[in-house]
């Protein structure tokens, strides 16, 4: 008697030996080995333990011969559930507990006999090209004595069809109850993006009031500051008549003559953080750190909290992207010196408005 496997590594050392196998017979029985370009059939051979042919991904046919129930061939397992292309499967009188054929679909012929210690066969109802079955006691003089088989003989492809349209149903409520599941998860997931949208919304909407209520607080300032400077120029020259608006005038020209050079120092300055961030990236991410600056610029410029918020959101996917190669903070200085530039070129535009208006008068 042999290990199992210690006789396939001896007969079949190489992969390309186990691939020319198609057809693969072990007999207990004495008689002379026949090997016939793919067909092999051993006699006189003793094999115990496990058998492993997940090698032999060509076979196509293969019997196991015992002799008779008082002497079982001693494999104990037989491993085939890579044998793709198996098609017949013959055990006789052999030692196997239980045999599994979930992966061995292809099976058009399954013939079982006097293996008294098989007690299941797994994956049975699952060959779907199956035409032969020889599993039942009655039509051997030795029989499977402790085998659970899931239907009878007289109808078997029937009840074989009928299980197999459960399991096609089965398959199909499964796919469902994922498909549900994964429509749950999305719709789930709107809902927290929605639910996210409508807070964003809502803090624009707060921010906005606030700016509101800056705006008429300035406007009140500089009504009252008008007010002051009148009353002053009556103190000081109650027979002179000031003209304002050259006052204004004038002093949105001191102030521009002020601001322009500070926006071009930043405007600089602002550039070559630009360049010293995108000599840090990978070339195709140059563009997003241009995309980023200029979705910031759109968010300053709107006025609408929908629209805002939607800008809000590519700014922070072009934030993820960049993250890999810009740390938060260099990202962050980015975009608070692109505000701080179009907040102060505003201003500037504001200022020379001013100016031209007067002018033009």
């Amino acid at each position: 008697m042999v290990k199992a496997q210690q006789w396939i590594n001896e007969n079949f050392s190489s992969q390309e030996n186990k691939d020319k196998v198609k057809k693969l017979c072990i007999r207990l029985k004495e008689g002379t080995n026949k090997i016939d370009k793919s067909n092999y059939e051993f006699f006189n051979t003793k094999l115990e333990g496990e058998l492993d042919l997940n090698g032999f991904k060509n076979l196509e046919d293969l019997a196991i011969w015992g002799d008779g129930t008082g002497t079982l061939h001693p494999i104990n397992n037989l491993k085939i559930d890579r044998c793709s292309k198996l098609q017949k499967l013959e055990i006789d009188c052999t030692s196997f507990n239980k045999l599994n054929l979930n992966s061995n679909q292809k099976i058009t012929t399954l013939i079982i006999r006097g293996c008294i210690n098989l007690q299941k066969i797994e994956g049975l109802e699952k060959l779907s090209n199956l035409q032969n079955l020889d599993i039942w006691p009655q039509n051997s003089k030795i029989p499977n004595t402790k085998l659970q088989i899931p239907f009878c003989q007289s109808n078997w492809k029937l009840e074989l069809g009928r299980i197999k349209e459960i399991q096609i149903l089965k398959e199909k409520v499964n796919k469902n109850e994922q498909q549900l599941n994964e429509l749950a998860k999305k719709i789930h997931s709107l809902e927290e993006k929605d639910k996210k949208n409508q807070q964003k919304i809502h803090s624009l909407e707060e921010k906005a009031k606030k700016n509101e209520q800056k705006i008429h607080s300035l406007e009140e300032k500089a009504n009252k500051n008008e007010q002051q400077l009148k009353e002053i120029a009556n103190m000081i020259s109650p027979n002179i008549t000031i003209d304002l608006d050259k006052l204004k005038q004038e002093i949105a020209r001191l102030t521009l003559n002020e601001l322009v050079p500070q926006a071009q120092k930043k405007k600089s300055e602002l550039e070559q953080q630009i360049n010293d961030a995108k000599n840090k990236v990978e070339g195709s991410f140059k563009n997003i750190i241009g995309l980023l600056l200029e979705t910031q610029k759109k968010i300053l410029g709107e006025n609408d909290p929908p629209v805002q918020a939607q800008l809000t959101g590519q700014v922070n996917a072009y934030l993820s992207v960049l993250e890999g190669n810009l740390s938060k903070q260099e990202l962050q200085a980015l975009l608070d010196e692109k505000t701080k530039l179009i907040q102060l070129e505003k201003q500037i535009d504001e200022l020379r408005r001013t100016t031209n208006q007067k002018s033009a008068k």
